[in-house]
């Protein structure tokens, strides 16, 4: 059974990795997380006794956490590509060489923009008798998070100040 899961969360991140061309950084970061969530979830899961479940919720944290980190990355990356723009129309309207003449005035532009909605929720999972070592664990119930959710895309007014093309 232990080796099984080994060999089931290695495919995992192999899958994730291999798959991530076409992906945003998000994507990627999600998928990464996955992959390493579920591997240290089965580790940490063997110790306790339920290696599946480990490298199950271990898959979840490390997919939304993977999510997250990759949607900062894309941020800071817009950020950077805004200020190169804003930077290279100061530089054209500054030089005299015919381009960054015509002159923009300030206005509002809708920015399509996105966040995570977490619909995460627990449930209550029976847990059947077991024996540790010598202790005997009656059969009783628990609650389980269950990570879940999705991005939400709207729109923005943002304010653009006056420039030149």
């Amino acid at each position: 059974m232990y080796k099984k899961m080994i060999i089931a969360v290695v495919c995992v991140a192999a899958i994730s990795v291999l798959t991530s061309g076409c992906m945003t950084t998000t994507q990627k970061g999600a998928g990464a997380g996955a992959g390493i969530g579920a591997a240290l979830g089965a580790g940490i899961g063997a110790l306790t006794g339920n290696a599946a479940m480990g490298a199950a919720i271990g898959a979840g944290a490390g997919a939304v956490g993977g999510a997250l980190v990759g949607d900062n990355m894309d941020k800071k990356r817009e950020a950077a590509e805004k200020a190169d723009l804003k930077r290279q129309l100061e530089l054209e309207k500054q030089s005299g060489s015919g381009k960054g003449l015509n002159k923009i005035d300030g206005h509002y532009e809708y920015v399509k923009k996105r966040k995570w909605v977490d619909t995460s929720k627990k449930e209550r999972v029976w847990v059947e008798e077991r024996l540790e070592g010598d202790r005997r664990i009656e059969g009783h119930y628990q609650d389980r998070n269950v990570p879940s959710g999705y991005w939400q895309e709207y729109e923005e007014k943002v304010w653009i100040p006056e420039h030149y093309e």
